[in-house]
């Protein structure tokens, strides 16, 4: 499973099936191991909504996930980006600098002690010379477009937002087992095969 936590609360995202060239995904938001959505008003109608399992939230992406290039260009650049799918079902932004609320902080410092003086200067010390460490703190924003709830006949750029803030090396920890995910599901639907039947030799496969 690949499954992001921030202490009790949890992402977790699945790849649940690959029809008519779309990537489709599972979403859970979860609290302490309980979904936080109200299950009774998502939507339900047709075969695509019909197929939702209990508590998990749905979108999909055309040919080829778009998340895993996203996680790897933030792992890798250390710089702020985001995605979104062709259909907008969800929009999923990392910020590995700046954090929530993304301005300038209103906190003041008042009083430090001596030793924790010391290994915050020691910690920036140390972020001067490799440039990124494994606890280096990352938010996370997932918006959920209200199409995903019952009664909604369009993407409407409104939705539900996740926020969490993780560990560098939880993120990349992420970025593995979503990967690895991602191998075993392209082999099950031969996602690879049916793309190049559709578009020919010129199709290249998501690199990883």
């Amino acid at each position: 499973m690949a499954v992001l936590t921030s202490e009790e609360l949890s992402l977790e995202i699945n790849y649940s099936g690959f029809e008519y060239g779309w990537v489709q995904y599972e979403i859970y938001f979860r609290w302490q191991g309980e979904s936080i959505l109200n299950d009774s008003i998502l939507k339900r109608n047709g075969e695509y909504w019909g197929s939702r399992p209990s508590d998990s939230l749905l979108a999909n992406e055309h040919r080829e996930c778009c998340i895993l290039p996203l996680l790897q260009k933030v792992i890798v650049s250390n710089d702020a980006d985001y995605c979104e799918p062709v259909e907008p079902d969800i929009t999923l932004a990392i910020y590995p600098v700046h954090t929530f609320p993304f301005l300038p902080s209103h906190w003041k410092l008042v009083y430090e002690k001596e030793n924790h003086k010391k290994e915050r200067e020691e910690r920036e010390q140390l972020k001067q010379e490799k440039g990124v460490l494994p606890d280096d703190l990352i938010d996370m924003m997932l918006l959920v477009d209200t199409y995903n709830f019952k009664g909604c006949s369009a993407y409407s750029g409104d939705g539900i937002c996740l926020k969490m803030t993780v560990r560098r090396i939880q993120l990349e920890g992420f970025y593995e087992n979503l990967k690895s995910e991602y191998i075993t599901f392209k082999n099950k639907f031969n996602v690879d095969e049916l793309n190049k039947e559709d578009y020919g030799d010129g199709w290249k496969p998501l690199e990883l």
